[in-house]
């Protein structure tokens, strides 16, 4: 199974989350595989600073994850059916994971 680093802000993290963990309301299976635990987990490194300087550092610090080709597939899903489902503009970090594909090709 091929793999695929895509380099996204805490920003950007935070923002698959929301739509793939908290909004997905389990319509989209597979929001628990190891890519989606490596982003929770480093959305738990947050400082305890109330510093905006230091959170600000935080957030727009570039993280690399790998993903399979399943995990994209996923997150496209999810960056796509629930924002729609919801009548919401689609995100715009959803062009980070059009990559190709194993099973696109």
């Amino acid at each position: 199974m091929a793999t695929h680093k895509v380099t996204l802000t805490r920003y950007g993290i935070a923002e698959v989350l929301k739509w793939c963990i908290e909004r997905n309301h389990k319509n989209i299976p597979g929001t628990d595989s190891a890519a989606f635990q490596l982003m929770q987990g480093e959305l738990k490194k947050k400082p305890d600073s109330s510093d905006y300087f230091t959170l600000h550092q935080f957030w727009k610090e570039p993280v690399t994850i790998e993903f399979t080709d399943e995990e994209i597939h996923t997150v496209d899903r999810c960056l796509y059916d629930n924002p729609n489902a919801e009548n919401n503009q689609n995100p715009a970090i959803r062009y980070r994971f059009w990559v190709a594909t194993e099973s696109a090709q």
